[in-house]
């Protein structure tokens, strides 16, 4: 082990394997952290099996196990959580249960310096256009999901006087081994702009490094213990239509817009949802998501991050996905 690393400490991940997770685990080891991975027995590692990490196999639901693999440790990141789940009370399990489990494993590790732990910016509230939420806007989820984040928040506050912890918030992540924002790039590479409803909707992206970076600076500041942030971009908001238009831009195609009236999008999402019953995957579109998609503006101020821990998300919209499509272009995604 080089005295780089052992000086830089030991960061534990979890949800290591996933899209932001393996992006969080190359910032470390660049920055040279050594790193330990959370994972499961089922987890595909494609992102980070030839990684100079350690695995540990045990998941999130055995605290003794967890402790075991937290000693040592000078920052936990929390990544892992229930994204998309068959049954709505899963939600609840991966976002609130675990989050307790893992909180519960660090009390009482010595050297410990930050938990970080991820939640969302569908635990705030829809804001209005030209208006982005902050961390002071009162928090109404609409969204079985978004509720399961705040709870996994409050779940949260209530360490806080026995662990030094910070709370992220991030919007839409795009970026490189991103798989729900494909789908858009893949419509309009087929020729068709959708556009929801008649009037122009708002929404705040961040890119997969801005926000790991962000994450990095939110753990290692000792301002920020105790504190919740969100890491989106600055701008702080786009329009679905620019955000549609810089696709295609990029793509280098001339798309068809099309407007999708409210009601279509319902019926699209409750046909998608009862079929997705006779799955063994969630639906990609369904009710509570569909009724996210048509309120007018899902955006955020980083403003707090930017100005407090010095959070600087500078990649441009156009230059993010530049990067991504070319990914997904060299991998055969797109």
């Amino acid at each position: 082990m080089s005295e780089k690393i052992k000086n830089a400490g030991i960061a534990v991940v979890t949800g290591a394997n996933g899209f932001v997770g393996s992006h969080l685990v190359e910032l470390l080891l660049e920055k040279g952290y050594r790193v330990k991975c959370i994972v499961r027995k089922t987890s595909n590692l494609r992102w980070i099996a030839e990684l100079p990490v350690e695995f540990y196999d045990c998941g999130l639901t055995d605290v003794a196990e967890l402790r075991k693999v937290f000693e040592g440790a000078a920052y936990i990141f929390h990544i892992a959580g229930a994204v998309s789940v068959k049954k709505p009370e899963m939600y609840y399990v991966g976002n609130v249960d675990m989050t307790r489990n893992v909180l519960d494993a660090a009390e009482g590790i010595i050297g410990l310096k930050k938990v970080l732990v991820t939640s969302s910016l569908a635990a705030s509230a829809p804001a209005v256009a030209g208006m982005p939420v902050t961390e002071d806007t009162p928090s109404t989820p609409v969204s079985t999901y978004g509720k399961s984040k705040l709870e996994q928040e409050k779940v949260t506050r209530k360490y806080m006087d026995k662990l030094p912890i910070v709370i992220v918030r991030p919007p839409v992540v795009y970026g490189p081994r991103e798989t729900e924002v494909l789908l858009l790039f893949k419509t309009i590479k087929m020729g068709l702009m959708a556009l929801i409803g008649f009037r122009e909707k708002y929404l705040s992206l961040v890119y997969v490094r801005d926000l790991v970076e962000g994450m990095l600076l939110a753990a290692t500041s000792e301002r920020a213990a105790g504190e919740v942030y969100f890491l989106g971009s600055r701008p702080a908001e786009y329009t679905h239509r620019e955000l549609n238009e810089t696709v295609a831009d990029v793509l280098g195609v001339r798309p068809l817009r099309v407007r999708v009236p409210h009601p279509v999008l319902y019926v699209a999402g409750g046909v998608s949802q009862f079929f997705g019953q006779f799955s063994s995957k969630p639906p990609t579109l369904h009710l509570e998501k569909v009724k996210e998609m048509t309120y007018n503006s899902w955006s955020c101020s980083s403003e707090k991050a930017i100005q407090e821990i010095g959070y600087q998300p500078n990649t441009t919209l156009k230059e993010g996905l530049e990067i991504t499509i070319d990914w997904y272009r060299k991998e055969g995604w797109l």
